[in-house]
């Protein structure tokens, strides 16, 4: 039998979470050896202990093709951590999930941001959640969150009016939708986007599970938005992880008089990036100088740029104000190829002409369309 099912059945034996299964993995080499290694060889391996009797008892009540059967009926994919198209942004923390279940397109692109906020969200939340997501998903970046109530909702709401890509991360099987009331939304994500979730069909959303799958939220991002979020909100748990896997963390502030502005604007206090405008997560996250002082990093491709334009864009961006000839010089192009480019841009309102033949950078804003 394909090593893809036994990835499948492991992930199926409760308690061999996927620090676990690495260290198992890391001793055996495959998912084959630990499904055929005895209760003695299991308990070999460091911090398996006594968990190797349970490991055994549940491995004869699995029945692959039964499992294989109900992914099929259900029209449920997976894919392993063992697979070239597993993404390599998520491989890289701390606990990976050794297998994902996924209805839709597996693609995350390199591109993703998160948005997370409070269930019990305000309008303005909404709105914000909303608006952000647009302007993210039309500048081709995927938006993920994890479709609760509130925040989460509005933000694959965006990602979806931009008809942009949106990913939700649920807490439960892909047979369960929850909350019930999403269920258009969950077939809307699933035909322009993905449902994903690391829990095999039939498990159901109870309250542990959503910490759990918030480091999956954090882990295929870039960066995480956190729009609304009392002091003891969940979101503020995706934030630390996000932290801890060397995520850029925004926070929106909020009304100080509200309580789902609490753990925001305390984010905010602790060093998250604040967020004002669309611009403030871009320049963050796709546009930025290295200590060297050169240009490199993430390009983020906009749509209605040409690649020449979007050179110069980049030039203007970490300079603000530039003469002509040192635009010529850092681009490397012909004078006529850079005066036909400026204008362009100063058409599509990015760039300003200056007194003295200078260029200014006016912003990424215009390029977005309006809710």
């Amino acid at each position: 039998m394909d090593n893809r099912y036994y990835w499948l059945a492991l992930s199926m034996i409760e308690g061999l979470g996927p620090i676990r299964l690495s260290k198992l993995i890391q001793y055996f080499g495959d998912p084959f050896s630990i499904w055929q290694a005895s209760e003695r060889e299991l308990a070999r391996v460091h911090g398996i202990g006594g968990l190797a009797k349970g490991i055994v008892e549940q491995r004869q009540r699995i029945n692959i093709d039964k499992l294989l059967t109900r992914l099929k009926r259900e029209e449920i994919e997976f894919i392993t951590l063992a697979d070239e198209s597993y993404p390599a942004i998520l491989k890289n923390i701390y606990d990976p999930p050794p297998v994902l279940f996924y209805k839709g397109n597996f693609i995350v692109g390199e591109n993703a941001v998160a948005i997370v906020g409070s269930r019990r969200s305000t309008g303005y939340g909404r709105k914000i959640a909303e608006k952000l997501a647009y302007e993210l998903a039309s500048r081709g970046i995927t938006v993920i969150s994890g479709m609760a109530r509130g925040i989460d909702t509005h933000g694959h709401l965006g990602a979806l009016k931009a008809k942009g890509r949106t990913i939700a991360v649920l807490g439960s099987g892909l047979d369960i939708i929850y909350p019930p009331e999403n269920k258009e939304l969950f077939y809307e994500i699933q035909k322009r986007g993905m449902v994903l979730s690391e829990f095999p069909p039939g498990v159901e959303p109870v309250p542990g599970n959503f910490p759990q799958r918030n480091r999956i939220i954090s882990g295929l991002s870039l960066g995480v938005v956190v729009i609304e979020a009392s002091s003891r909100s969940g979101s503020l748990i995706t934030a630390g992880l996000a932290l801890e896997q060397g995520r850029e963390l925004f926070a929106v502030p909020g009304n100080i008089n509200r309580p789902q502005s609490r753990g925001t604007n305390d984010l905010i206090k602790k060093g998250a990036k604040m967020v004002t405008n669309i611009d403030d997560i871009l320049e963050e996250l796709f546009f930025f100088q290295n200590p060297a002082g050169d240009r490199s990093g993430r390009r983020l491709t906009f749509p209605e740029l040409t690649g020449e334009e979007q050179e110069l864009i980049e030039i203007l961006q970490e300079e603000g104000e530039l003469h002509i000839n040192k635009i010529i010089e850092l681009s490397g192009k012909k004078a006529s190829q850079v005066n036909t480019i400026l204008l362009k841009l100063e058409l599509k309102g990015l760039v300003s002409r200056e007194a003295g033949k200078k260029y200014s950078f006016l912003g990424l804003q215009n390029l977005l369309k309006p809710l």
